[in-house]
């Protein structure tokens, strides 16, 4: 499942990016992005789980909230920078959940995952390369923003494994992204009107891609909150990094994917820098 998400995520932050391209409010994204899964989620009720006392909703609220950061940082990557620049960094991810996981639940990271994150950091400063057609500002605070939304839903992974097993997954996870849907309508102002979303012509795009993120979504979620194991999840789900430089150099000079064309040596180096995050996710876990 992480790894059938990690590539569905790319292909939907491709055509979420388009649909910001047309020129549809990256905050109308997010409401849709937290809203499907909010829709979709419910059917895990079959799976049943231990109601919790009340008293503990802040739970699943503390979850929603992550998500909903999460969600905010990681467009923002995308909307000032690139896919093939956000996906690669947002990788770092496999190595923030062992340094956080010594705190959260008591894993206590090997020297190998240090070297790792070594590794890791020379990848995000090869994904930084870039050239005279590409405004470097925006890509620093793509690399910015894509390492806040790692570090937001590191907490969030974390989180499910600590707190979703006296629940079940089949209540927990509903009952987060419910709260993650409630907490995204504070973008209302910030969001497009029906009539400008019409206008932009995104609506069809933007439904695919909120369903692409919340089916990759319960891949990931489910997996955690059923089996735990957060460090190898995102270990696999970390492989995204490789498919958003690979696809986005693909599409960006026939779909205008992406909305810049860098050259060809930026894209390289991206590629390298994917390359390495991929070869630190493999000492991270052999």
């Amino acid at each position: 499942m992480p790894f059938g998400s990690s590539v569905l995520v790319i292909i939907a932050f491709l055509v979420l990016k388009r649909v910001q391209a047309r020129g549809v409010s990256p905050w109308t994204v997010i409401i849709a992005v937290t809203f499907a899964p909010a829709t979709i989620f419910p059917a895990l009720t079959l799976l049943g789980g231990t109601m919790q006392p009340l008293s503990l909703l802040w739970q699943p609220a503390i979850l929603g909230l992550l998500f909903v950061a999460g969600q905010v940082f990681m467009f923002l990557a995308i909307k000032l920078g690139d896919v093939s620049i956000a996906a690669p960094v947002l990788g770092v991810k496999v190595l923030i959940v062992p340094a956080l996981g010594t705190l959260l639940i008591g894993e206590y990271p090997e020297a190998r995952i240090w070297l790792a994150a070594a590794v890791a950091m020379l990848g995000v400063g090869f994904v930084q390369m870039t050239d005279a057609t590409v405004e470097r500002s925006g890509v620093l605070a793509s690399v910015v923003f894509a390492l806040l939304g790692a570090l937001s839903m590191t907490l969030f992974d974390l989180l499910i494994q600590r707190w979703a097993p006296a629940w079940g997954a089949g209540y927990f996870l509903p009952i987060a992204l419910a709260f993650a849907a409630l907490f995204s309508l504070a973008f209302i102002p910030l969001a497009d009107r029906p009539k400008e979303l019409v206008r932009h012509g995104g609506v069809t795009l933007l439904l695919v891609g909120a369903v692409l993120m919340a089916i990759q979504a319960i891949g990931m979620t489910f997996t955690l909150a059923q089996f735990g194991d957060a460090t190898r999840v995102n270990i696999v789900y970390s492989l995204r990094g490789i498919w958003g430089v690979a696809l986005t150099w693909m599409l960006a000079r026939h779909a205008h994917a992406t909305g810049e064309h860098p050259s060809t040596r930026t894209m390289l180096m991206r590629m390298v820098g994917a390359m390495f995050i991929g070869v630190s996710v493999v000492l991270s876990v052999t």
